[in-house]
């Protein structure tokens, strides 16, 4: 039988009821007897899109809002590759749901739930044995001259977070200052009136006076869910710059070829932006020699070209869209808010240990 994947984003109890939905999508799939995972506990969304590639699974399933108000939900679908799912896997499924309108008897029983396995303890590790291993110089990160202040905005990064500055071998003792009043999970969203950090300031106003009480001067947020990154830094005037998704996406972009440790095989090297983000990783590409394709707008063409390109035997270092999304290497095939935030950790790192802060190092790349 085919294997799924699916995990309950979920705080709840009632009114809210991700963590129903999750049960029931996974319950369905037990009746069926298809073999289910299903996270015990709340996990970032690109935990699926990992898992479901790395138990070979026949699909993801995520119920999430993600940044969307807190009212909503939604329902994300991952394919057996690990990316979101495109034609002809959509419209696929959507011609099975016209030909099932009517629940199965059943379709709300969920005494079956004890069937399935809890990926975490296993998947987690996995994955930060991936991220520790994708870093270049973690020798440098122990003794990092950079103050980070995270914040997983009211969403699930938090224990994530700190697993993977740990994994990448940032200080263990104290490896950032957390924005105590949004670490923890609440559906609430109680001090932010959108949950969502590409807002900029109006969405780190918390973040930021957390890392000016701190000392900090380089801001990581999280949207919900973990799948996207927004960065802030302290400028030499006290003002807080709040990059935008294209200059992140410079920076991570100059970063992973920057740090590549094998720039002579370029030819077999890309990067990928969707049609509405910046042109600055075509202008890189052509600068250093690498390829870069662009696609339709979504991370679900970036990621179903970077497994095509994979394939063929390609590598692909780095994918972006504007609206904070980084896909940092091929471990996740879809954004990924915990390894970018890693990522750009590190970078600072570096760039500070040669006394260059991200600021400076965007104008450079402008520059050039």
């Amino acid at each position: 039988m085919p294997d799924l994947s699916t995990q309950p984003d979920s705080f709840l109890p009632p009114p809210f009821s991700i963590a129903r939905f999750a049960e029931l999508t996974a319950s369905i799939f037990l009746h069926l007897g298809v073999k289910v995972w299903l996270f015990a506990k709340i996990c970032p969304t690109p935990w699926v899109a990992f898992g479901t590639r790395y138990y070979k699974a026949a699909a993801g399933i995520m119920v999430t809002a993600s940044h969307n108000p807190k009212q909503d939900n939604g329902y994300k679908v991952y394919w057996d590759n690990g990316a979101q799912i495109i034609p002809p896997h959509d419209s696929g499924i959507q011609s099975a749901i016209q030909t099932l309108l009517e629940p199965r008897a059943t379709s709300w029983d969920t005494s079956v739930i004890g069937g399935a396995t809890d990926p975490g303890p296993e998947l987690t590790p996995a994955y930060m044995e991936r991220l520790s291993a994708a870093m270049r110089q973690p020798q440098l990160n122990a003794d990092s001259p950079i103050r980070f202040t995270v914040t997983s905005m009211h969403g699930v990064s938090h224990p994530y977070m700190c697993e993977a500055f740990k994994a990448c071998n940032f200080k263990v003792r104290a490896p950032f200052i957390p924005v105590r009043e949004q670490m923890e999970a609440d559906p609430e969203f109680p001090t932010v009136p959108f949950p969502n950090p590409e807002e900029g300031k109006s969405a780190l106003n918390l973040a930021m006076a957390t890392a000016d009480a701190g000392g900090s001067t380089v801001i990581l947020a999280n949207d919900p869910d973990a799948d996207r990154l927004a960065v802030a830094e302290k400028q030499p005037s006290g003002e807080w710059r709040v990059f935008n998704g294209n200059e992140t996406g410079a920076l991570l972009g100059w970063w992973c070829w920057s740090s590549y440790p094998s720039p002579d095989d370029k030819d077999n090297c890309y990067m990928l932006a969707s049609t509405v983000s910046s042109k600055i990783l075509r202008s890189i590409a052509e600068k250093e020699g690498f390829h870069f394709e662009e696609t339709l707008t979504g991370f679900k063409w970036m990621g179903n070209r970077a497994e095509q390109l994979m394939l063929q035997g390609k590598k692909v270092l780095f994918a972006f869209e504007e609206a904070i999304g980084f896909m940092c290497g091929t471990t996740v095939l879809d954004k990924d808010g915990v390894s970018a935030a890693l990522e750009v950790a590190q970078m600072a790192t570096t760039l500070a240990n040669k006394g260059l802060s991200l600021t400076q190092q965007l104008d450079l790349i402008y520059d050039r």
